[in-house]
Formats: C-alpha cells, sequence, structure tokens
C-alpha cells in the first residue's frame, strides 16, 4: 500500500479509531443530587425598595451648552 497516496485515508481512520476509543472509555454523568434546601434560604423580600427619580427636562438651550 502506498501510505502517501492514501494519508488522507490513514488520517481519517486515525482521527475516527481515538474518538470511538474516547467515547468507548468516557465515563457516564453522574446524575445530581437533588438539594432540599429549606424554603427559609430562599427569602422573598415583600418590602423591596423602589427608586422613583423625578427631574425637570432640559431645554435646547440647556443641552446645547453643556455640550460645549
Amino acid at each position: 500500500m502506498n501510505i502517501v497516496k492514501n494519508m488522507e485515508a490513514v488520517v481519517i481512520a486515525a482521527v475516527a479509531l481515538t474518538f470511538v476509543t474516547a467515547m468507548a472509555s468516557a465515563e457516564a454523568p453522574r446524575a445530581r443530587a437533588v438539594s432540599n434546601a429549606p424554603a427559609a434560604a430562599v427569602k422573598a423580600d415583600s418590602e423591596m425598595t423602589t427608586i422613583v427619580v423625578t427631574g425637570k427636562r432640559l431645554t435646547a438651550a440647556q443641552k446645547a451648552n453643556l455640550a460645549a
């Protein structure tokens, strides 16, 4: 067999063999244990802070003055 002519096939076969070997020896993922965390750990805050921003808009002259 002339290896120079069939180098592409040799490389593809090597990659395929490596992939199959890796998949065959790979460990199956373990299932995660379900956490039974108490409900108090995830506390809902009914007193959430609300911020209100008030102010008047700038006029076109004021905007131009700030840009300069």
